[in-house]
Parts: C-alpha cells; sequence; structure tokens
C-alpha cells in the first residue's frame, strides 16, 4: 500500500483535534449569525460540505480552514483554541445552554464584543475568564 492510499483510508472515528476544530467552526459560525449556506458560498462549497467539516465527518485541509477564518474574522490559530501543545484537548469549548433567554443573552453580549476593538476584546476575555476562575474558587 503507498503512502497516498494510507492517507486516503477513512479511520472509523475522526480525530478529535478534527472534532475540535469541527465544534469551533460551528460555534464560530453561530456566533456569526451564519447559517451552513451562507459560509458555504463565502468559501465556496456547498452547506454539506460545511456540515461535514463541522461534525469532523470530513478534514479541513490548512488552506480551507484559512478560508474559514477569513469568513469568519478569526485566526486559523483560533480552531486551535483549547488543543494542548500534546495533541490533547486543554479546556473543552464550553456547551452553550439550550434554555432560550441563555442563547439570546449570549447572541447579544456577542453581537456587541464584535464591535469592540481587538486589544480591547483580549482584555475583556481575561476579565471574564478571571471573574470565571472565582467563581469557580
Amino acid at each position: 500500500m503507498s503512502d497516498i492510499d494510507e492517507i486516503m483510508i477513512e479511520t472509523a472515528e475522526p480525530d478529535p483535534i478534527d472534532i475540535h476544530v469541527g465544534k469551533r467552526i460551528w460555534q464560530r459560525r453561530r456566533e456569526m449569525g451564519l447559517s451552513r449556506r451562507a459560509l458555504g458560498e463565502i468559501i465556496g462549497v456547498g452547506l454539506k460540505q460545511v456540515n461535514k467539516y463541522e461534525t469532523a465527518m470530513n478534514r479541513v485541509s490548512a488552506g480551507r480552514l484559512f478560508e474559514i477564518g477569513q469568513a469568519l474574522e478569526v485566526p486559523a490559530a483560533w480552531f486551535f483554541e483549547g488543543v494542548d501543545g500534546e495533541g490533547g484537548m486543554g479546556d473543552p469549548v464550553p456547551a452553550i445552554d439550550d434554555d432560550a433567554a441563555d442563547q439570546q443573552e449570549v447572541t447579544t453580549l456577542l453581537s456587541f464584543y464584535h464591535r469592540v476593538a481587538p486589544d480591547v476584546r483580549s482584555k475583556f476575555l481575561r476579565l471574564v475568564r478571571s471573574i470565571a476562575d472565582d467563581e469557580g474558587a
């Protein structure tokens, strides 16, 4: 079997990092209020392909991840946040509560967040993490 054949063989389960990247694509797309179809149109693929990326049924190439990052206004490295240097998972992407009021609050917060300058965003994020860490103590 050649190296190419080995690459083409699909594994039974997606790689945990591919799953993480897919969840991050889903998360950011939702934060921006984009449908799968809309993201697909921006990056030149169909909504089924976007779904396959988000569910890790298909791996996202480096070039495609760069395009997705541009479309979702984040650097490609953002999709790997929460993955530790060993290739394992660090802090998981937090699940959003299904409660409609909570989702509305999150949507409103994110819409304002994206209007703020990037340097202020990072300060805000550190503040929120600090508060969350204090709450968990």
